[in-house]
């Protein structure tokens, strides 16, 4: 798993996807797997989240993940699938340190903590060195100390359908 966010577990037989304007300027600018925000208060485009969010009330709205790449182009906008962020969800991403993710009794520890995603690798990943933070949106669920991977949950109030627009 690398660069991505990954379906771990869902309470719904088909996790159902919808179309999301993506703007002009770049080329297949969103991949399958990336976590997607609103594009603004007044946008209806959504684009790439990107390092150190999401943060509620600060942040636009969490979306999804991608579930197609964008058919963007530099002269046009295009389209991305996304699955939307349904209560009940868990999704998988690796811890930014791994050490901070490879036992047991570490990762039950951060059960309950919401913390914000991490790019700077280049891969996305849970921030768990910068702490909990009651604004922060992915909370710890659980995870796999073998692959220092966790499972996570989004706050309602991080996504369209918990929260007004900042």
């Amino acid at each position: 798993m690398s660069k991505v966010i990954e379906i771990h577990d869902s309470p719904y037989n088909c996790l159902p996807t919808y179309k999301r304007v993506v703007s002009s300027g770049g080329a297949a600018t969103i991949a399958i797997g990336t976590p997607i925000k609103k594009g603004g208060t007044s946008a209806a485009n959504v684009v790439p989240c990107v390092d150190g969010v999401l943060t509620i009330g600060t942040d636009q709205p969490f979306m999804g993940i991608a579930a197609s790449t964008s058919t963007d182009t530099a002269a046009a906008d295009g389209v991305v699938e996304i699955y939307r962020p349904l209560p009940g969800v868990i999704y998988k991403i690796k811890a930014k340190t791994a050490s901070l993710a490879n036992t047991a009794a570490e990762i039950a520890a951060m059960v309950g903590d919401a913390y914000a995603l991490d790019l700077t690798s280049g891969d996305w990943t849970l921030d768990t060195a910068a702490g909990d933070a009651a604004t922060n949106a992915f909370i710890v669920e659980g995870g796999d100390p073998t692959t220092s991977t966790l499972f996570v949950s989004v706050r309602s109030d991080a996504t369209e359908f918990g929260r007004q627009q900042v």
